[in-house]
């Protein structure tokens, strides 16, 4: 019964949604918190800085080379070039409409390999696991880290931490949205998450995490205003208890095609949307939204010890938003 209600819930969030972002858009001239004064991404952000994390954040991007892929994908490497990039983190859909059939399919090619080509791009990448891969064979995206030293997938979820300085570092926690949403289905009593291996590893890596951020990533969004599909309300039920209990600092997804920045009173976790690597789509907002846009682009984090920052870059060489987090540095 639960599962029928979330569904049926879901669905009646989504025609509300379309029906307000319409009436809005109408009213409004088709710009979502946008204006005419966003700053120049080359000329505002900082030069190469070694004493920060740098890395983007792009989602749903695997368009076969699209116009739109291409623009996104030519910003990006303006912009490495000019902070000195880390790392890549991508929050699923790497390949639309369906994933790959196996690490030879050529889809790789016109994906990823001759797309994000230029050496300012050409840095580790990790990657998390959308519903359009699942369309495919997910394990040959983790397979492929096997033949392409950049691709860095060692399981359908993973962990792994960078350091930012000597005394500090930060754990990143991809998640698989899909799978762990299809095992929790699968439930019969769905009170029981422990039984879910995924969840139960998640649960254990957040509750044992040392390091002085703490940023997870998953396709799946917990909050979203996007048109398409909003809220994800198993990952409501599932992890959001987790991030609150455990002061998570980001949790970051895709899968609605636009940039958001939503955030609940008196909780400490920031909720990032990213999914506007190859397509944009329209957006709302609520009384969570901090911001929202539709627009191509991707973000870029700069981590430092005391601080994070983040910019929604969009694909026309502009700042369409910024917002910076404070860390106790004791």
């Amino acid at each position: 019964m639960n599962s029928y209600f979330i569904h049926f819930n879901r669905l009646l969030k989504s025609i509300i949604t379309i029906v307000v972002a319409l009436v809005w858009l109408s009213c409004s001239g088709g710009k979502v918190k946008s204006d005419n004064n966003f700053p120049v991404a080359n000329s505002t952000l900082s030069k190469k800085d070694s004493s920060s994390l740098h890395f983007f954040v792009l989602g749903d991007w695997g368009f076969n080379g699209s116009n739109d892929q291409e623009k996104v994908e030519s910003e990006m490497n303006q912009i490495s070039k000019l902070v000195g990039l880390n790392f890549i983190l991508t929050c699923g859909d790497n390949f639309q409409y369906a994933g790959v059939k196996s690490i030879r399919d050529t889809l790789w090619h016109s994906n990823f390999e001759n797309v994000y080509n230029d050496s300012a791009l050409l840095v580790p990448w990790y990657p998390s696991l959308g519903n359009h891969d699942y369309r495919g064979d997910p394990d040959a995206e983790v397979e492929y880290s096997t033949i392409n030293k950049h691709w860095i997938m060692p399981g359908r979820y993973y962990s792994f931490v960078k350091e930012i300085n000597s005394s500090s570092s930060v754990r990143f926690i991809v998640l698989d949205t899909y799978g762990l949403m299809q095992e929790y289905r699968k439930l019969t009593d769905k009170t029981k998450y422990d039984n879910i291996v995924q969840y139960a590893w998640f649960k254990n890596l957040l509750s044992g995490a040392k390091e002085k951020w703490i940023i997870v990533t998953g396709h799946y969004p917990v909050f979203s205003t996007g048109y398409r599909h909003g809220d994800t309300e198993e990952l409501k039920i599932l992890i959001k208890p987790l991030l609150d209990e455990y002061k998570v600092d980001f949790y970051i997804s895709g899968h609605d095609h636009d940039f958001e920045h939503v955030r609940e009173k008196d909780k400490s976790t920031d909720y990032i949307v990213t999914g506007t690597g190859g397509s944009a789509r329209l957006v709302g907002h609520n009384d969570k939204t901090v911001y929202a846009l539709s627009a191509l682009g991707f973000s870029y984090f700069s981590l430092a010890q005391d601080s994070a920052k983040l910019y929604f870059i969009n694909s026309d060489g502009f700042i369409g938003y910024s917002y910076v987090r404070k860390k106790n540095t004791k």
